[in-house]
């Protein structure tokens, strides 16, 4: 369902779609000072990739590459080259987390899902930036890409919310040309596992990612929230990233969204890390 607003705060127009796809929704929100009807046919055309990312990446179906390769009809080199594109990025962010994220240490054979929601939400947003609607933000169920501004001025506003409480936000963040990941338990329950030790013994309550690639920071809160602290080391090599995570009552953040982590947290993740080592 598509709608067009009229002079919304700001003065400006606004396009809003909600697509079912993946067992979810995906939202579109494109801002302009001024939006024509073709915008919602621009917004179907992004919406129908979302739709072919399923034909390829959808481990529920029996007629995705992912599956044949899953299930041995088919090795890498016989995947289509966006399939072995992400696969060869999950490969990435598996070691920049020394195998906390591992979409090969699953049940039936490699699933990135854990990578592609994020990295849909990415491409998603960028097909209607080509299309010339500039201001977008793609939130495909709590992974956000964020592109232009939220009004004249002002960039995209995300509010991350408590782990247990719908209804409380813990803290806000200002997102420009980036994409924001959260990671908990609290819609679907224990549904995690720690690929280092098969447990479900995630060591947060939530954890989110702040950064310019959504797949990346979609894997990257998952992995943190398995690693806790620790996994702050991680992002030594990503200049620009921030996280915010929430530990028992504690809430740690670093980077520039959010700011750096006391003198006292960043050595006890050091502490943690080493070992954990």
């Amino acid at each position: 369902m598509s709608t067009l607003i009229r002079d919304i705060h700001g003065g400006w127009d606004r396009a809003v779609h909600q697509e079912e796809v993946w067992g979810t929704v995906v939202t579109f929100d494109v801002r302009d000072q001024h939006l024509d009807e073709g915008v919602l046919a621009a917004i179907d055309e992004s919406a129908a990739f979302l739709h072919q990312v399923d034909r390829w990446f959808s481990t529920y179906r029996i007629d995705t590459p992912i599956t044949a390769l899953r299930m041995g009809f088919a090795d890498l080199s016989q995947m289509p080259p966006v399939v072995q594109d992400v696969l060869h990025r999950c490969e990435l962010v598996k070691a920049l987390t020394h195998g906390t994220f591992d979409p090969w240490a699953v049940d039936g054979g490699v699933d990135p899902s854990g990578f592609v929601k994020g990295w849909a939400a990415d491409v998603a947003a960028d097909k209607l930036v080509a299309q010339g609607y500039t201001n977008v933000a793609v939130n495909a169920a709590g992974d956000i890409t964020c592109r232009g501004e939220q009004s004249e001025g002002q960039p995209w506003v995300i509010g991350i919310r408590h782990p247990e409480d719908i209804h409380t936000i813990v803290a806000t963040t200002e997102v420009f040309e980036s994409a924001i990941a959260t990671s908990g338990e609290y819609e679907r329950g224990k549904h995690i596992v720690n690929p280092l030790t098969g447990r479900r013994d995630m060591a947060l309550r939530s954890a989110t990612v702040v950064g310019p690639d959504g797949g990346m920071a979609d894997a990257l809160a998952t992995a943190l929230l398995i690693a806790g602290l620790p996994g702050v080391s991680w992002f030594a090599a990503l200049p620009g990233w921030s996280g915010y995570l929430i530990e028992g009552e504690t809430a740690h953040f670093f980077g520039p969204a959010f700011g750096p982590l006391s003198s006292a947290e960043m050595a006890e993740a050091t502490e943690q890390e080493l070992v954990q080592c």
